[in-house]
């Protein structure tokens, strides 16, 4: 057998060693404080606010995009029916980052809006009519209001950059989305 042939095993577990290694220690090093990983040999962390943060987003848009199937169902106003298929659209998209980012951050997120948003939804859908539109209006702008409250905590606490853009770039259109439903009130 040649040296060569001899020396390959041992070469491989060499280099295996070496890239191996780095990654250990700094999954260990990560182990004590926040969730973290390692992208392009920069460690980013999600801390107890950033992960907050994610939930709740998360949380706001998919109770958005019930209210506004709720509203394609209930409401035969043409403007609020173009509001929830915005709604819709915007907040799946903003939605699709939040849990790229969650995933990359090993963050688990909620199946479904809370049990104050359900509640809150269920009353609004229990009225027909003008009754409903003005009541669902009403209902967007107080969660609009909220996520630009949630977003400005991010801005102020947050420690992952990633988390940080999420917010700084969800900001226009949650303000977008309070300008048109303000219009309609």
């Amino acid at each position: 057998m040649s040296t060569a042939r001899k020396l390959a095993p041992a070469g491989i577990a060499a280099v295996l060693a070496l890239t191996i290694a780095p990654a250990a220690q700094a999954q260990t090093a990560a182990a004590p404080g926040p969730a973290s990983i390692a992208v392009s040999g920069q460690a980013l962390h999600a801390s107890a606010q950033d992960k907050a943060y994610l939930r709740q987003a998360h949380r706001g848009h998919l109770a958005e995009i019930a209210a506004g199937r709720a509203a394609l169902r209930k409401s035969r106003d043409r403007d609020i029916r173009e509001i929830a298929w915005r709604l819709i659209r915007d907040h799946r998209r903003l939605d699709a980052r939040l849990r790229d980012v969650a995933d990359r951050l090993d963050v688990r997120l909620p199946s479904a809006p809370s049990a104050e948003q359900r509640a809150a939804l269920r009353d609004v859908t229990a009225r027909w009519g003008q009754r409903f539109d003005r009541a669902w209006l009403r209902l967007q702008a107080e969660s609009h209001y909220r996520s630009l409250r949630l977003v400005q905590v991010e801005l102020r606490r947050g420690h992952s950059r990633w988390v940080e853009d999420l917010a700084r770039d969800s900001a226009p259109v949650i303000r977008h989305h309070l300008r048109m439903v303000r219009a309609e009130q």
